[in-house]
């Protein structure tokens, strides 16, 4: 089993089944969000981008873009959250419903929403970005 872990792991796989007559596996693994750093736009922004006293600022923090696991409609959860938001635990922001079944994305821990890339009832594709959190 291990080794059906393993090539999950390095295929990119969250989910594989296998389907014989008297055997039927079904190894699945939770998704790591991808970790990306916010662009910055503008020459001015890479100037301005420490404080005097060195701290990184708000366009250094990385962000956690969460991305859509599954084809199909995105809902957002209520209350719905909105760029700026602060998450104080983990939560359900959303889920994508995909043959009649709800798929949670779920936030993964505190932060704070940095932007919402979808609206209620719109159709998501395979990896496309949903939301991204700042640690």
């Amino acid at each position: 089993m291990r080794s059906a872990a393993q090539f999950c792991a390095s295929a990119g796989l969250t989910r594989f089944r296998i389907d014989e007559e008297e055997l039927a596996i079904d190894v699945r693994r939770s998704p790591r969000p991808v970790s990306t750093a916010t662009a910055v736009a503008g020459d001015d922004a890479l100037g301005s981008a420490h404080s005097s006293n060195g701290a990184a600022t708000a366009a250094e923090r990385p962000s956690t873009v969460l991305k859509a696991e599954f084809v199909g409609i995105v809902r957002l959860s209520r209350p719905t959250v909105a760029e700026g938001t602060v998450l104080g635990e983990d939560r359900e922001l959303a889920y994508v419903e995909s043959l009649g079944i709800r798929n949670p994305v779920r936030s993964g821990g505190p932060g704070r929403i940095s932007a919402v890339y979808v609206n209620d009832g719109e159709p998501v594709g395979y990896g496309q970005p949903l939301f991204a959190i700042e640690a």
